[in-house]
């Protein structure tokens, strides 16, 4: 067969020869290079976040607050501390009242405790400010009283020395049909005391 140029001039048949000799030749070297290496260029190692530690583990998220307690279910933790060792109980000798007086040893006044009179049992819902409540009156017939508010304890020289725990508030007496509004500010001191088990 004869091959012709576009002007159909036969063509030289080595010509014919050389140019396929040069496509198989560029075919060739391109098969027998190095084949490039289509990994992505990772990121230096220093580069790299774990994923757990780029989003914090809620568990270890511990909200705590200064606030007073709301009521003896209010179980949030105190900042103050947090991570220490917990303080040990405050035990005290709790002397006063103006009506029913007391005087008695609380051995841990940051837990729920009861200020026992000769008449009334009176509730405080733990720490230095928190609530009151009547849970023991007397069994009069015909007589009830209901009573509860807020109270606070101050130690304006340190924990250590002598302190004050004044409540406010007030309740109702009744009797038969008829009642009547009282106060419930009270006064008493609370003296440090050796540890003890309540």
């Amino acid at each position: 067969m004869n091959m012709h140029d576009e002007h159909g001039h036969p063509m030289r048949k080595h010509a014919v020869v050389s140019a396929f000799a040069i496509a198989f030749a560029l075919l060739a070297v391109a098969a027998c290079s190095p084949e490039r290496d289509h990994t992505p260029i990772a990121a230096p190692s220093s580069a790299r976040t774990p994923a757990s530690a780029a989003i914090p583990d809620a568990a270890d998220e511990r909200t705590c607050t200064n606030e007073p307690r709301t009521d003896e279910n209010d179980k949030r933790p105190r900042c103050e501390g947090m991570g220490a060792t917990p303080p040990a109980a405050r035990a005290y000798r709790v002397v006063g009242g103006s009506g029913d007086p007391v005087d008695q040893v609380v051995c841990d006044i940051d837990e729920t405790f009861v200020l026992d009179g000769k008449l009334f049992g009176t509730e405080l819902s733990g720490g230095v400010d928190g609530t009151y409540r009547f849970v023991r009156t007397p069994n009069i017939p015909g007589l009830s009283w209901n009573a509860g508010g807020r109270y606070h304890i101050e130690f304006p020289d340190g924990p250590d020395k002598s302190g004050t725990l004044t409540t406010e508030g007030g309740g109702t007496t009744t009797a038969g049909t008829t009642s009547r509004e009282t106060a419930g500010g009270e006064r008493f001191t609370l003296t440090l005391v050796e540890a003890c088990a309540p």
